[in-house]
């Protein structure tokens, strides 16, 4: 069984995982934060199951989300629609209280899965960091994943892919950490593993996971993300290690959290460590965030002339993500419009996840 520790993104990749490695290990659910951007649920951090109307109830506080469930407190989320992509249970993380109570989730999903093993599923590889980095900006998500699979006492592996694609860690640091961990390669990943999910990029906001699904059909060059991070998609993209979990445990935030007994215990033991929490940041954004607005032709005419610009600061590409925050498009109905409109007018650019900055 995995558990999806970034959120929706990653429990898509969790999914293409199980295909590639299907000789090896079996996915038989997967656990997901409903933990979606702004752009969907404007409201910050992870969403519990008392949000949620629609829940098939596991026992023990486990609950799965299926096709009809839907958050009762305003915005969206993605994990009901990717259920349906993956054709896996799909199951929710609930953080209300702490790791302790995500450890005794995890128990009852391997009792009622039969799943004698649980799988740590992290794109981009932010999850090997010790925590002293000073690009780490979520380590929330991962760390209490993390230390609620070891504390199950259930043997559990890391599994580690897309270094560098969630432009937190640079490439260097993840490299090393993977070099004191003595993690071990399985398989690089290749066109047939993402297939079946490639229309999830249409819809779905994660940059990470869907430069992860790109890379493995092929493409290489360089990406600008939200908040104009420049991202190198390469062939040490698609490779996926295997990391020994207690050993990263032990090395990292997710020990800080491992005694947590609520949402609001893990955020400021993040505090005490970093400063500040993935939710504060959060917080801050959505006070910060203009308003959405409906795309109209002005907006495409700039954003013409930004990906001018780009293409000749050596950009090859811009995220969907990127194009949204440009245009001030970040609410589910502006986005629609948004997409639907370059599609219409710039079919040679809007290729999702990508846009390009050169036909």
């Amino acid at each position: 069984m995995a558990f999806a520790a970034g959120g929706g993104g990653d429990a898509i990749s969790a999914a293409v995982l199980g295909h590639a490695l299907a000789d090896q290990i079996t996915v038989s659910a997967i656990m997901s934060w409903s933990w979606d951007r702004l752009l969907m649920d404007p409201s910050p951090g992870p969403r519990s199951a008392a949000d949620f109307d629609g829940l098939v109830d596991r026992g023990s506080d486990l609950f799965e989300v299926g096709p009809n469930a839907s958050l009762n407190t305003g915005g969206l989320s993605t994990l009901p629609r990717v259920a349906c992509h993956t054709n896996l249970p799909m199951l929710l993380a609930d953080p209300t209280k702490g790791a302790r109570g995500l450890s005794r989730q995890l128990v009852r999903a391997a009792q009622v899965f039969d799943a004698d093993i649980l799988l740590v599923v992290d794109v981009g590889g932010d999850i090997l960091a010790a925590g002293h980095e000073p690009g780490l900006r979520s380590p929330l998500a991962d760390s209490l994943a993390l230390a609620a699979a070891v504390k199950t006492g259930i043997p559990t592996d890391v599994l580690v892919t897309g270094l560098g694609l969630d432009g937190e860690l640079t490439v260097d640091e993840l490299e090393g950490r993977l070099a004191r961990l003595e993690a071990t390669p399985l398989i690089d990943l290749q066109p047939q593993h993402t297939t079946q999910l490639d229309g999830v990029w249409q819809w779905h906001p994660s940059e990470a996971n869907a430069l992860l699904a790109v890379a493995a059909n092929g493409w290489r060059g360089r990406v600008e993300s939200q908040r104009e991070t420049s991202i190198v998609v390469d062939d040490r993209c698609t490779t996926v290690f295997r990391v020994d979990a207690d050993r990263l445990a032990g090395d990292s935030i997710a020990a800080d959290l491992a005694t947590s007994r609520t949402l609001d215990h893990a955020e400021h033991l993040v505090r005490v460590r970093r400063g500040i929490s993935d939710i504060d940041i959060e917080r801050q954004r959505l006070v910060a965030r203009r308003q959405p607005r409906t795309t109209g032709l002005d907006d495409i005419g700039a954003l013409d002339r930004y990906v001018q610009d780009a293409a000749a600061r050596g950009t090859d590409a811009l995220t969907i993500r990127r194009v949204l925050e440009l245009t001030d498009a970040t609410s589910p109905s502006g986005a629609d419009t948004l997409r639907k409109e370059l599609l219409r007018r710039r079919p040679n650019n809007f290729l999702p996840p990508l846009y390009l900055t050169s036909p």
